[in-house]
């Protein structure tokens, strides 16, 4: 049972496009790789929000209209000519094979749990879960110290639940009173059944790093996790740009190498992201080859 993946750099408001080249697309399930939000000038925040409307176009066309928010109450919006977002897809082509789920779960609250999802197994060799979107908003306009989402998940048998924790706030006491993310599930009961799959953990780095998934690949993906930026000082401040992940990745044999994985956030007083508390976890999925 084949599986693929492809991924497509797009704008907010624009759709991603991933072309299977004619094979039938019988499950697939998207994430965000990287993302960057913008204003034109640094502005307070009522309201951040990413999401995926995905639709199989056609028999071997999945599509992803990306829709992002970033807007205060003084009529400032995201700018999304300067504003992009890493869309990635996963689906299974031609033929099915139990061994193998995907799925995805959409408005999970902080601190809740998606409905159940059947595994293919009570022992899959991965499980990984991602994040396909989220909702923050304040109740009114606001600085920012800290912006932070992320995914989990928990297992009883082979019935799982995707996880998730959201949150933004200010250090005046005020925090999103609406927070919530949509996730994806990639499952196989071994690694025979046509994917691989590690997990790194707290990057914050503008260096690459290289993970070795132990076969020649012919392709991946890498999908975020977990996502948390806090400014310098754990300070208030207006918002310029906000965003991270991983935009940029190369396959080599069995390494794929990830161009600075991180989180980031600016405004136009010279306030940045504080590094050690500051990062994105990552999950990186190889496809080996035949």
């Amino acid at each position: 049972m084949p599986i693929a993946v492809s991924y497509a750099t797009v704008n907010p408001s624009q759709t991603a496009t991933f072309d299977f080249n004619g094979r039938s697309v019988l499950d697939f399930t998207v994430g965000i790789a990287y993302w960057k939000f913008c204003y034109d000038n640094d502005n307070f925040v009522h309201n951040l929000e990413l999401t995926l409307a995905t639709n199989k176009a056609s028999a071997s066309v999945v599509t992803a209209k990306v829709v992002g928010k970033l807007n205060d109450d003084s009529g400032h919006n995201l700018d999304t000519n300067n504003s992009s977002v890493v869309v990635c897809c996963v689906a299974v082509l031609d033929s099915t094979n139990s061994g193998v789920a995907l799925d995805s779960a959409h408005g999970i609250p902080s601190n809740g749990q998606s409905p159940n999802i059947t595994l293919p197994s009570t022992a899959c060799a991965i499980h990984p879960t991602f994040l396909a979107g989220w909702k923050l908003e304040y109740n009114k306009q606001h600085q920012v110290a800290a912006v932070q989402f992320s995914t989990g998940i928990t297992v009883n048998n082979t019935i799982a639940n995707i996880t998730a924790t959201a949150s933004m706030h200010d250090n005046s006491g005020n925090q999103a009173t609406t927070a919530q993310v949509d996730a994806g599930l990639i499952a196989a009961s071994t690694i025979e059944d046509g994917v691989r799959q590690t997990t790194l953990n707290d990057q914050r780095t503008s260096s690459t790093v290289s993970v070795d998934l132990g076969t020649p690949l012919s392709d991946a993906v890498v999908l975020l996790q977990d996502y948390q930026a806090t400014f310098h000082k754990n300070q208030d401040n207006h918002v310029r740009t906000i965003g991270g992940g991983c935009a940029k990745w190369t396959v080599d044999g069995s390494i794929v190498r990830l161009e600075s994985p991180k989180a980031f956030f600016t405004d136009d007083s010279g306030n940045v992201a504080d590094d050690t508390k500051s990062s994105v976890s990552l999950v990186v999925i190889g496809i080996p080859k035949d």
